[in-house]
């Protein structure tokens, strides 16, 4: 049954075959577990692992406006992690193995938690089990102000796991590390429930939604039935994002969700994460407590940064990505500028930059400056000043009645601005405006044809109007097929060039000899027939 599950997985994007690792701690030794999860990191490699630095070419400040305007985009996509993240990985690096230490599969208590799960079920006995077989899971909830890279941070932790694990000896399951849901905004257990199913059901092409995620099913039956799924496949952890949503459900919805929280952790065994905003902070506190274990784990805290070493390396480091003509350099004016107008969230520093550079690009300016920033984020962030303008006076404690506002979507904004650029640029066809406004998809392909030709030493016009030309003549082909296509028809150039300049000689030359020789039979000199022909003139006419 195994081999078969793991042939219907095979090409399964979220699934990785088990290569066990031995362990040099003692807790950790002997669990399979365990020991098919990537090794523990160091805060070095984690600092490298997390990172991602989009492609960057500093030539691509000569390309066409509206090309670079779409480059701008690529900082949506940039993560250089810091103190913070890095703390983050470490503690949940900790968090997951601590959970499996004692849900070995190898070992009786496994098969003893699904048998007792079971039996509870088909008795409709009350939800929890035993004392004697419980798990030791622990939990902890990730909380902070909205824009401070929470959810991205966490995406970039989850990134160094696998989603699922396929065993196959010495045991022979489907191990499922993460599991990561959204907080429904109902507040609704069963909803969760049912969502648990779905994505379980996408990731292994298992049909659990249908088997046990009927709304008609009581809430007691459904968390069994999770339980007795994360069981049978080892779930790592469970993480809910976006808990705030739970405010806006009703109070005894949002205690049966706490409930629903607390029991899959303390009677079932599930290791949980809760992530949301400051909002969320006291009901988490309050209502998820009793939850907690001593994992030695805590719960972090994330309010905005502060203008120190962090803050230099992550705007040192998002700097590089200038497409203007004339780049600023870095120096502690522009540092003490973004942090003033962004008041250290991630998010809103990251958008001015985009946003000062499309203004720049967009006016032709080609240039930024501390009041460019001032000026776009004054015209485009006004829903967010003022919770701002709260950071700023230190009143933090009124965030929350801000925490639902958010930037508007930048990526809109740009896409929406560039017909304004390709009008004042006049480089562009219509009939090429509206397609790059239809098929958004052709942009990064030809972003990366053209890098790639800048990086082999392809000047830059060349390499834009070679890339325009292979993927407009073939809409559906693939980057790395574009960049050769595109070297091929620069060297089939350049060989017709050459041999149109040596034809252009050779007719030359024969033209030449004709007229010489034709003079000769007339005893005329070579000088005298070409002066007659005109191709050469005589030295002396002005004179004459």
């Amino acid at each position: 049954m195994m081999n078969k599950e793991v042939l219907k997985l095979e090409n399964n994007e979220f699934v990785t075959i088990a290569n066990y690792k031995e362990q040099e701690l003692e807790d950790y030794k002997g669990n399979p577990l365990i020991e098919a999860l990537p090794d523990i990191l160091t805060v070095e490699d984690a600092f490298e692992q997390m990172s991602y630095l989009p492609p960057f070419h500093p030539r691509e400040r000569n390309l066409s406006s509206h090309l670079r305007y779409h480059a701008l985009l690529r900082l949506l996509r940039f993560y250089q992690p810091i103190e913070k993240p890095i703390q983050l990985e470490a503690k949940f690096s900790r968090f997951i193995r601590n959970g499996y230490v004692n849900r070995n599969p190898t070992g009786k208590h496994h098969v003893q938690v699904l048998n007792e799960l079971h039996r509870r079920l088909v008795s409709k006995e009350d939800l929890g089990l035993p004392p004697d077989i419980r798990s030791t899971a622990s939990s902890f909830s990730l909380i902070g102000f909205p824009g401070m890279g929470k959810s991205s941070a966490i995406e970039r932790v989850l990134s160094l796991y696998p989603k699922v694990i396929v065993h196959q000896f010495p045991i022979n399951i489907m191990q499922i590390v993460w599991l990561k849901l959204n907080s429904p905004h109902d507040g609704s257990p069963k909803t969760l429930c049912i969502n648990f199913f779905s994505k379980i059901d996408e990731m292994l092409g298992t049909d659990y939604q249908s088997k046990f995620g009927d709304r008609r099913n009581s809430v007691s039956s459904m968390v069994i039935r999770v339980g007795q799924v994360a069981r049978r496949h080892c779930l790592g952890t469970l993480i809910i994002d976006e808990t705030q949503h739970l405010l806006a459900a009703k109070k005894e919805v949002i205690e049966s969700m706490m409930n629903f929280l607390v029991t899959l952790i303390n009677e079932i065994g599930i290791p949980v994460m809760l992530i949301g905003t400051m909002k969320s902070q006291e009901l988490l506190q309050r209502d998820f407590r009793q939850a907690r274990r001593s994992s030695g784990q805590g719960d972090m805290v994330w309010e905005q940064m502060k203008n120190d070493d962090n803050w230099e390396v992550l705007i040192s480091s998002m700097w590089e990505y200038q497409w203007i003509k004339d780049p600023s350099p870095l120096n502690r004016e522009w540092l003490d500028c973004f942090y003033e107008e962004s008041q250290g969230i991630v998010d809103v520093a990251v958008k001015l930059f985009i946003l000062a550079q499309s203004h720049a690009i967009e006016t032709g300016e080609e240039k930024i400056s501390p009041s460019v920033i001032k000026k776009v984020s004054k015209e485009h962030l006004k829903m967010i000043q003022p919770m701002l303008e709260a950071l700023k006076n230190g009143k933090s404690s009124e965030i929350s009645k801000y925490e639902d506002i958010k930037p508007f979507d930048i990526e809109d904004f740009i896409t929406n601005r560039i017909p304004i650029v390709n009008l004042r640029e006049k480089l562009i066809a219509e009939k090429e405006k509206i397609a790059e406004k239809r098929n958004k998809r052709d942009i990064p392909i030809l972003e990366k044809v053209i890098i790639n030709l800048i990086n082999l030493d392809v000047s830059e016009k060349l390499a834009e109007s070679t890339a325009k030309r292979v993927i407009k003549e073939n809409p559906n082909i693939e980057a790395r097929d574009a960049v050769k296509m595109s070297l091929v028809l620069i060297d089939e150039d350049m060989e017709n060039s050459k041999r149109t300049k040596n034809t252009n000689k050779n007719t030359t030359k024969n033209t030449l000899f004709l007229i010489v020789n034709n003079g000769r039979k007339e005893k005329k000199s070579a000088y005298e027939s070409l002066q007659e022909a005109g191709i050469i003139s005589n030295p002396y006419s002005e004179l004459l």
